[in-house]
């Protein structure tokens, strides 16, 4: 035979298609997975970047420092560029518009906004205000906004600033700080007119038409003096801000490397066993072909031929199912409202497309080759011979032995690496090659766990030691069939305990940063010993060169909270928990201003505080002070820092722990600092995970603006935070779905297969006695069997990948704090289980189905 012939091939396809038909449903899926993956996330990513990053993503250069934030003089300089066209800061501004009740403004944002009165601002002295301010202020367009400056001049608060309304929009979650509350929006100029000190987190620069990148960045580096000045792309900053949400973990590519890989090496575990089973079943037609003149080369470039065939369409249609499946998934997430920023167009391109066709026929193909060269080893001969297994047990080589502990060695060796360095490839890579070490031992564990499992299945009877007979005879097939559930039992575990984990490592974090949801306060205001010299611009007892600390605390001083607000505070509906505190103006150092101070009661302040670790620092040599504090005094923490208040001064060890600006003390501390001018002049505030926040801040707001009290607190970035966490939970847990099916599909399609290649031997079976009970009997024992070690192995390996995984994608220092919801998995599992039972009793219909003779003859 010269050459075989293209119809061979078509035929061979055609009368095998029932055969094939199970690897086509595994490629379906895998390839689908990938691209209902890549579409999901690419999609929720934009969507996320759309939600934090908006003002930056689109930019061609996004200015930042991670040691101090930018100046006007730094925003100015680059604005007078000639390289550049356009600029825009990102800073906020905060001023009364009554007293005690305050507006906090930013920049106008570039996406998200719904106008619902009036026009945008386009030009300096517009604001366009929020609905809240709207609202409380009696507002519309066309009025008058004045707000009062909580900037100092000459030693006098700033005069109050008269703006236009020109609208009256709904912000969204474009913005944090525009999102909740009495909230505006205008041009840099405008902010500056109400802070002229203000300053940006970034700078984001429009470029001339025509202008060169590197030249710009070459002239900003010129005409910048700050110190770690970080130059990025509008996509690189929107990256960075969307990783920096979820502790610079990468999540993102984290879930689409991992998912993929592990949903198309299932794929590939399913697709090789049916060629090798496949195969098997059709020795005695490649022993005619080679009969008849086909070489070993023909045989395996045929075999071959047909997997490029039926990875390429098969991958085409998968594209087609997973595109339309993450289509549906986003959809329904749109619908139910999840809170989720998926208000962005499908993310289809090239991507999405090209790469999984590309990956899913070669992972076919490579998935062919080892059936493909058994094939090519059959002896002409074997024609002669009567088809079926052999009836010899097959004993493994030490070389396939050594073969899987150098795999899982090196699996391991990577996975610990990828752990402490905190490399997802290496980890995504150690996961795999271990895997596969542990699928290449399987015919070593497989028949060895169900021989220890088997021995109360033998006490069953006949069909029992026939079950564990069948399972262990074969320790190739007993794996091929334990294969694909184990994949999905590992991935579940792995998957459930990986998320709750991650969950519950990150929002301890999130509870450290962001310790209160709110804390209201009462205003500070000048006391009888705090008179200004309006010349010398100093206070009483002191120069302008040379401020006293004590005189500067005690000219200021906070008023005292009405008893009744605790009380209607407790009352407003989603607030768990509300704790009065002491508060009182202290001097942090050598400063020229007073800082207000907070006495906590570290009996008390784990009710409202969310960290206990934070509650715990506490003490009476400590004083709390958050980030932004610590980068404006140049301050880490356990450096010493000097307290001074109207009664006294203390030097106090500085710990991380932020209620706003205000400085943290134990209220034995304040004490002793403020004396008798220590005031209850404020409280702290829990609410429920699941309250509505909106809400919450209108009823927190309403008593604030009665009471004249100022409201802060980290509610809105905890929010924030969280629902990115919950975007990659819930991605996560539907993208599950698919490779649950992959495990079933696999397991079916091998042990239906199995049953097949085994007819034969159930028809003996029948012969010699077996009646079709005790034969369901006996696959129902093997399949139970089958589906429990795979289970338990599965349970195993995936707890050891979590803990590792989530070690891999969290910062470094991070403390994991593994979490297992034992009840989540036990209802996976079972589930599991119930698939890898069903898989083994239906096939169990065709071999009871025919008649002793029959199957005999059919032999």
């Amino acid at each position: 035979m010269a050459r075989l012939g293209s119809g061979w091939m078509t035929a061979g396809l055609a009368s095998r298609g029932r055969r094939l038909l199970s690897a086509a449903v595994a490629i379906i899926i895998g390839v689908g997975f990938l691209s209902a993956s890549l579409v999901v996330l690419m999609t929720a990513k934009a969507g996320v970047e759309n939600a934090v990053a908006a003002s930056v993503k689109d930019a061609d250069l996004v200015l930042s420092s991670e040691d101090e934030w930018l100046s006007t003089d730094v925003y100015d300089e680059v604005a007078a560029l000639d390289e550049v066209a356009s600029v825009r800061g990102e800073g906020s501004v905060g001023a009364e518009r009554i007293p005690g009740q305050w507006a906090y403004g930013s920049a106008v944002p570039v996406s998200g906004v719904t106008l619902l009165q009036g026009e945008m601002p386009d030009a300096d002295g517009e604001v366009l205000i929020s609905r809240s301010l709207a609202d409380s202020a009696d507002l519309g367009a066309g009025d008058e906004l004045s707000l009062t400056p909580m900037s100092m001049e000459d030693g006098q608060p700033t005069a109050a600033v008269s703006l236009l309304v020109s609208g009256v929009a709904d912000f969204g979650q474009t913005d944090p700080m525009l999102s909740y509350g009495d909230t505006f929006a205008g041009s840099d100029a405008t902010l500056r007119q109400i802070d002229p000190f203000l300053s940006y987190m970034t700078i984001a620069v429009e470029l001339t038409d025509g202008a060169d990148e590197a030249a710009a960045r070459a002239a900003i580096a010129d005409a910048v003096t700050v110190g770690d000045l970080t130059v990025q792309t509008g996509p690189e900053a929107a990256e960075a801000r969307v990783s920096g949400m979820t502790g610079d973990t990468a999540v993102f590519a984290a879930i689409l490397l991992g998912f993929g890989a592990i949903a198309l090496l299932t794929a590939a575990i399913v697709i090789a066993n049916t060629f090798t089973i496949t195969l098997a079943q059709r020795t005695g037609e490649l022993a005619l072909l080679r009969c008849v003149g086909a070489t070993r080369a023909q045989v395996r470039r045929q075999v071959v031929l047909e997997a490029v065939v039926l990875g390429l369409v098969a991958s085409a249609v998968g594209v087609a199912v997973g595109i339309a499946a993450g289509a549906g998934l986003l959809a329904l997430g749109r619908r139910f409202d999840l809170g989720i920023p998926l208000d962005v167009d499908l993310q289809v391109g090239a991507v999405t497309m090209v790469v999984p066709v590309v990956v899913g026929t070669l992972v076919t193909v490579l998935a062919s080759l080892w059936p493909a060269v058994r094939a090519t080893r059959v002896s002409p001969l074997a024609a002669l011979r009567p088809t079926g297994p052999s009836a010899e047990r097959r004993r493994v080589g030490w070389v396939r032995l050594g073969i899987a502990a150098l795999l899982i060695g090196v699996g391991v060796a990577a996975m610990v690496y990828a752990a402490t360095n905190r490399d997802v490839l290496s980890g995504i890579a150690g996961g795999l090659v271990s895997f596969l070490g542990v699928l290449v031992a399987a015919v070593v564990i497989v028949p060895a766990a169900v021989r220890a499992l088997g021995l109360g299945a033998r006490v069953a009877g006949v069909p029992g030691r026939l079950a564990v007979d069948n399972a262990v005879r074969n320790p190739g097939r007993a794996a091929a069939t334990s294969a694909a559930l184990l994949v999905g039992v590992t991935l579940i575990t792995m998957t459930s305990i990986g998320a709750a984990t991650g969950q519950r490592t990150a929002l301890g974090e999130i509870d450290r940063a962001y310790a209160v949801d709110f804390l209201v306060t009462t205003p500070s205001g000048f006391t009888d010993e705090g008179v200004v010299d309006s010349e010398e611009g100093a206070l009483d007892g002191g120069t302008s060169e040379d401020p006293d600390p004590t005189t500067l605390a005690r000219s200021v001083a906070p008023d005292p909270l009405d008893q009744g607000v605790p009380a209607r505070l407790a009352d407003v509906d989603g607030v768990a928990a509300v704790v009065p505190v002491e508060t009182a103006t202290v001097v942090l150092g050598q400063a020229w201003d007073t800082t207000l101070a907070i006495g906590l009661d570290p009996a008390t302040a784990g009710d409202a505080i969310r960290s206990d670790k934070l509650v715990a620092s506490i003490a009476p040599d400590t004083v709390g002070l958050n980030d932004l504090m610590l980068m404006i005094n140049g301050l880490e923490a356990g450096d010493t820092l000097t307290l001074t208040g109207a009664a006294g001064s203390r030097e106090l060890t500085v710990v991380e722990l932020g209620l706003g600006t205000a400085a943290v003390v134990h209220e034995q501390t304040l004490a002793e600092l403020a004396g008798e001018t220590s005031v209850l002049g404020g409280a702290m505030l829990q609410i429920d995970d699941d309250a509505d926040l909106a809400a919450v801040m209108g009823g927190i707001d309403d008593i604030a603006s009665d009471a004249i009290l100022n409201v802060a607190g980290a509610a809105v970035e905890r929010a924030l935070i969280v629902q990115v966490l919950d975007v990659l939970v819930l991605v996560t847990t539907a993208l599950l779905g698919a490779a649950v099916v992959i495990a079933v599909v696999g397991i079916a399609n091998t042990l239906s297969l199995s049953v097949v290649e085994r007819h034969r031997e159930h028809a003996l079976l029948r012969g010699l006695g077996l009646t079709r009970g005790q034969m369901r009997g006996m696959l129902l024992t093997e399949g139970v069997l089958l589906a429990l070690v795979s289970a338990g192995l599965g349970l195993a390996l995936g707890l050891g990948y979590a803990v590792l995984g989530i070690q891999t994608i969290l910062p470094e220092d991070t403390p994991v704090q593994l979490a297992v919801p034992w009840a989540r998995v036990g209802i996976i599992v079972g589930l599991a289980l119930l698939a890898g039972v069903l898989a083994s009793v239906l096939p169990a219909r065709r071999a009871t189905r025919v008649s002793p003779a029959e199957g005999l003859a059919a032999a």
